[in-house]
């Protein structure tokens, strides 16, 4: 009986060993199985590292300090991670999923990646944000360090394990205050382009069984040194060598015994105590079971081995001597290695290695600027912030809101675009592309714009990308079209209580194109005569041009042609008494002379004369604004030139401005939002450009404006942008700009911040229901327009043909109203008497010399060290020798009229003329024969119509001009 009990025992324990050494080996399989599965699963994601702006700031503490509580952010991260950790029968046969944190150096760069299971995806995303919330985690695809250059015999790696038992902890950040990362940093930017190296921390929620092992091992050094031995080397395997010796001796040693060997020292030595301190502390934190890998890529061995041994090296510093570290275990299988690697296999057996969330934390963690000691770690250059909780759900698309990997759009109402948009950024960043996309969205929702580009990129993209139901909408400017040029009158306006205005634009756009300093080159007095000389030509019904103003000056037959049309005594008043007082000065001549020598640049060209030129413009801007048209401006700098791109550019401007003050006759409800587009806009801005931004919103006029420098703007400007611009978006700028407009941002973004934004990203601070929101990153929309360059070149012809004239007619018609005669052989009102000569061709040289020194050293050529003399070496047709006179050249005849109205269309080649001779200085001089004089009391007389003088004038009805 008792033998078949003992047969029955047996048949017992051989199934139960049988049948566990199948369950282990089925769940092997089972493990093996789901290995493969979660690698396959696993999503690799790239950790964009915080930017420097985002560094904690030391504010004076110690060092050690700072780096400790860098550190320990960490720790957050890992804490949320545990969270993860589930029970069951289920995850008892495949295990814990696990994370791999990697540091990746590959292409001379160094990258930092999280790895996680398919639904511990969004869990991380929150540990990181958590634990660093100006992180980023991008899915990317999967990424390698073994290049083409790379080979199978240049691989080698292996993997780490804990010197000593678990329960003994590494060398931490909290013993050691410093970041020992530093080292592993290093050693990975010692991979050149051709080299890869990964290093992987696979990281997995521990089995509650670590912390009872821990208290465990804790009792057993007490119990050790209780019983009079030491416990140095006995938790080195879970089951010591006195443990075995106490089960031995418990089966023949009396318990009698124990009480007379107890006369031991129980006295844990410091050495004992530490290390119980030490297994206790690590238990009051989380614990993982962890997996070290490392992988070396190279073109040959003995490069892959040097770069193994500097991270190698490099774990040395986790070490603690006196509890426990890291031995590297090569590996003899790369295959296998390079497979686990990939597949970030973390087999269920190992578990070993356990470290609890402040030794990882020390492992791994987001370093900071200062503890980064290679510039190949690559970080965010700037910070990520939510934007705006309320959402619209239609309007105008200007980006999108990027925030912890949710994107959502940024809209303006039509309510919210009134109060104006300005983006500054430097060059590169993505202003004119950004532009382009809101006029293009305007013109497929059918709304009314102008586009002022000084590039012409933008014009041609939004050319070739018009509807086919805004074909009959769109105007096109070209200057650079000089087949048929479209005028543009300055001076054009639509009620009386423009002019003033349009006047004082004009002169304001004469401070901007020559004096923007306010130097005195433009002055008051040019102010005062050009003022007048403006109103004298817009009174005329027929209408006058900026490029009258010289013929004003210099024709009296001209200016007695427009004089009868003077209604305002003020004007009436100087040209019939102001003016010619003035003439009888000494400089009389000179002044002349240097206003119209501000206007040379544009009689003389030719496509600039054309389209200033013409007294009826080829659109109406007020009309364009009333029903919702589209006028895009191609104001290439490199077609134009600066100058004339400039002052095209400012007739614009100030214009818009005048058509929209005019919708003050019509009630607000019925005013059409239009929406003026200016790139680079300081280039067309005048004094007055102030009171648009503060406006223009009445009247239904949305500025969308950009520039690249805030310094490029007046005080007063900046300062309207600032404060009174609702939607202010910065690309990357550079330092003086950033803290110039940081003040917009503060305290959510820095210069530092502004000043390192990527192309195509900004931070804006934009109006939503009529209130400015905090400032948040934002991403520009791609490229919106798929233009057809086809379709470009017919819609520029339509245009030219709708909206322009021909060249020969609009030549002809300047030539008629430039070309009429003098009454008398004077080539012009002042004589060489009164000021030094009259205006001889070339006198006007925009950008060379001024008149005052080209006067003088004619005077000086022509002898004039004795005062009454002044030698004529050219004819008298041709006024005083010009400069260039040495050079034969014609002059265009339309201009020479323009400037020197009577004069013969004449070569400028030097011909010899007898000198004129004055008696006295200052006399008017006048078309005689050699040596003759004219008193000073002879003027010449002109006779001024009736309907030009006033009623209560006392003249004689006589304008006498020197």
């Amino acid at each position: 009986m008792f033998g078949v009990i003992i047969a029955i025992f047996l048949i017992i324990v051989i199934v139960i060993v049988a049948g566990s050494l199948i369950y282990m080996a089925y769940q092997g399989t089972l493990r093996e199985a789901k290995n493969y599965e979660r690698g396959l699963k696993m999503v690799p994601m790239m950790i964009h590292l915080p930017p420097t702006s985002d560094d904690l700031d030391a504010g004076g503490r110690d060092e050690r300090d700072v780096t400790e509580e860098l550190l320990s952010q960490a720790q957050v991260m890992y804490n949320i991670i545990a969270s993860t950790s589930l029970k069951g029968f289920k995850h008892r046969i495949y295990g814990q999923r696990h994370v791999s944190f990697e540091i990746v150096a590959k292409g001379g760069l160094i990258y930092y990646y999280a790895v996680v299971p398919i639904v511990l995806v969004d869990t991380v995303k929150q540990a990181v944000a958590a634990a660093y919330p100006s992180a980023r985690l991008e899915e990317v695809e999967e990424h390698t360090i073994f290049t083409e250059g790379g080979r199978m015999t240049g691989t080698i790696g292996g993997e780490f394990n804990l010197q000593k038992s678990y329960v003994y902890p590494i060398a931490t950040f909290q013993e050691t205050k410093r970041d020992a990362s530093r080292a592993l940093l290093n050693a990975l930017s010692t991979a050149g382009r051709q080299d890869g190296i990964g290093v992987q921390f696979l990281i997995r929620p521990a089995q509650e069984g670590w912390v009872r092992s821990s208290i465990s091992a804790v009792e057993r050094i007490k119990k050790d040194r209780a019983m009079g031995r030491s416990a140095a080397g006995g938790i080195n395997s879970m089951v010591s060598p006195h443990a075995v010796r106490d089960v031995a001796e418990a089966l023949w040693k009396p318990p009698s015994m124990e009480s007379q060997e107890q006369n031991v020292d129980t006295q844990l030595t410091a050495l004992e105590q530490q290390a119980i301190d030490a297994i206790e502390e690590k238990t009051r934190y989380p614990g993982y079971e962890t997996l070290i890998r490392i992988v070396v890529s190279s073109d040959t061995a003995i490069r892959s081995q040097t770069l193994m041994k500097n991270v190698v090296a490099s774990f040395s510093l986790f070490d603690s001597p006196s509890h426990n570290g890291f031995k590297f275990i090569p590996t003899r299988n790369v295959d296998e290695l390079v497979t686990s690697y990939i597949l970030r296999f973390f087999p269920q057996s190992i578990k070993g290695n356990v470290l609890n969330t402040v030794e990882l934390a020390t492992l791994f963690h987001l370093p900071d600027q200062k503890n980064i000691p290679t510039a190949q770690v690559k970080r965010q250059m700037s910070k990520q912030v939510d934007g705006p909780t309320e959402i619209m759900d239609s309007g105008f698309l200007i980006g999108y809101n990027e925030f912890r990997g949710l994107k959502k759009p940024i809209r303006l109402s039509d309510n919210d675009r009134r109060r104006h948009l300005y983006m500054i950024g430097q060059t590169g960043t993505g202003k004119s592309k950004f532009l382009e996309n809101l006029a293009y969205q305007d013109m497929m929702d059918g709304r009314g714009f102008a586009f002022i580009d000084p590039h012409g990129d933008s014009a041609e993209v939004l050319m070739g990308a018009v509807p086919k139901e805004r074909v009959e909408d769109v105007i096109y400017f070209n200057p650079s079209d000089m087949d048929n040029p479209i005028g543009l009158n300055m001076f054009e306006f639509n009620t009386p209580d423009q002019k003033d205005f349009l006047v004082q634009e004009a002169i304001s756009m004469l401070y901007g194109l020559y004096d923007p300093g306010h130097t005195g080159i433009i002055g008051p007095r040019l102010e005062h005569i050009f003022r007048n000389a403006a109103l004298l030509l817009m009174s005329d019904p027929n209408g006058g041009t900026f490029v009258d103003i010289p013929k004003v000056l210099v024709d009296a037959e001209f200016m007695k042609s427009k004089l009868k049309y003077v209604t305002d005594p003020t004007v009436l008043e100087f040209w019939t008494k102001e003016w010619p007082a003035s003439q009888k000065s000494s400089d009389a001549g000179e002044l002349v002379s240097w206003v119209v020598s501000k206007f040379g640049p544009f009689l003389s060209n030719d496509a600039m004369r054309n389209i200033i030129g013409q007294t009826k413009s080829g659109f109406n801007l007020r009309e364009i604004m009333d029903n919702r048209k589209i006028l895009i401006v191609n104001l290439s700098k490199g077609k134009m030139g600066e100058l004339n791109s400039k002052l095209l550019g400012i007739i614009f401007v100030m214009k818009f401005q005048a058509a929209a003050m005019g919708r003050a006759d019509m009630p607000e409800h019925e005013r059409e939002d239009f929406s003026l587009y200016v790139d680079e806009f300081q280039n067309f801005m005048t004094e007055s450009f102030e009171s648009i931004l503060s406006e223009a919103r009445k009247y239904r006029l949305s500025l969308i404006l950009a520039n690249q420098f805030m310094t490029q703007l007046t005080d007063k400007i900046r300062e309207a942008i600032i404060g009174n611009v609702g939607t202010v978006i910065s690309g990357r700028i550079g330092i003086t700009d950033a803290e110039l407009l940081v003040k917009k941002f503060e305290p959510v973004f820095t210069t530092d911040d502004m000043t390192k934004m990527p192309n195509f990203q900004g931070v804006a601070s934009v109006m939503i229901n009529n209130t400015p929101s905090a400032p948040f990153s934002m991403s520009f929309t791609p490229p919106l327009a798929k233009s057809s360059e086809k379709l470009a070149d017919a819609m520029k012809k339509l245009s030219a043909t709708k909206h322009g004239r021909p060249r020969a007619e609009v030549e002809e018609e300047i030539k008629k109203r430039m070309m009429s005669a003098p009454p008398s052989p004077q080539r012009s009102p002042i004589g060489p008497g009164g000021g030094g000569g009259s205006l001889g061709p070339g006198s006007a040289k925009p950008g060379g010399s001024s008149f005052l020194d080209d006067w003088l050293s004619k005077r000086k050529q022509a002898g004039g060290s004795r005062p009454g003399v002044i030698k004529q070496p050219a004819s008298a047709s041709q006024g005083v020798a010009s400069p260039m006179a040495n050079q034969p050249q014609q002059m265009d005849p339309l201009v020479q009229q323009m400037v020197y109205p009577g004069s013969p269309q004449a070569s400028l080649a030097p011909q010899a003329q007898p000198p004129v001779q004055q008696s006295q200085p200052g006399y008017s001089q006048q078309a005689v024969a050699p040596q003759q004089t004219i008193p000073r009391s002879q003027p010449q007389q002109v006779a001024v119509p009736p309907a030009a003088n006033p009623a209560n004038d006392q003249s004689d009805g006589v304008l006498r001009l020197r």
